[in-house]
Order: C-alpha cells, then structure tokens, then sequence
C-alpha cells in the first residue's frame, strides 16, 4: 500500500480510463495536494474527477444527472462493493448507471480507514462495453 503515483499523472489517466483501487487509494491518502469541491458541478462531463468532504458536503451526489432507480423508483441504485489494495480490503466504492445513457457511469470512493472516511472521490466515465 506504500506505493507511489504523480497525481498530475493520475488525474489526466482518468480522463481516458478508471483509476485503479490503489491510485484512488493513493489520491485520498493524499487528497491534501488537490483542491476539495464544495459544490457539485452541474452535469459533468466523462472523465471528471473531484473531490469532497462529506462532513461539509453531503449532497455532492446530485450532479445533474437522472440515474437509474431501484424497483421502488424512489431512491438511486447504487451498487457497492470493498476494493482491496494489496491484500486488504481498504476502499469502499458505490456505482450508478445513467437513466437515458447506461454506459455513463458515476463511482465514489472513500476509504475504510475512519481517519481519512470522509474524504470522497467520485469518478465520471463513459465506456464503451
């Protein structure tokens, strides 16, 4: 977990692919050396990046983006899952998928670490499978 990444270098890879657990592990290690968002932007576009405080921002999930519902047509689906970095489960990530345009993706990162758990990440991306 002690590897290295330049965060410039990450930042423009994410415009072109998702970041790997353990560059995101690295960026919200070191979340100090970028700029935290206050509010959510309007509508992204693929390959956006940012990061929050969620103890100060707890809406930076509406972006202007319809995504799709659970059954019950009130709350997002969101899935989620723990992403492992080196051998320890050490990320939390929730995903959605686009109402209208189910290849734009919306994910949010956080660590497991109650140190650093308020710090966000969340990742735009329009893929192509």
């Amino acid at each position: 977990m002690s590897q290295s990444f330049d965060i410039n270098v990450l930042l423009r890879e994410a415009k072109s692919r998702w970041l790997k657990p353990s560059e995101v592990y690295y960026i919200l290690l070191n979340h100090e050396q970028l700029q935290i968002t206050h509010e959510p932007p309007n509508k992204p576009p693929s390959g956006a990046l940012f990061l929050y405080n969620r103890r100060v921002n707890r809406f930076f999930r509406k972006d202007g983006y319809a995504w799709r519902r659970k059954k019950d047509g009130r709350t997002v689906g969101e899935a989620h899952e723990r992403l492992k970095v080196g051998n320890i489960d050490a990320l939390s990530c929730y995903y959605a998928h686009g109402e209208q345009n189910p290849y734009f993706q919306r994910r949010c990162f956080w660590m497991l670490e109650p140190a650093y758990d308020h710090i966000v990440l969340v990742q735009y991306r329009e893929v192509a499978e």
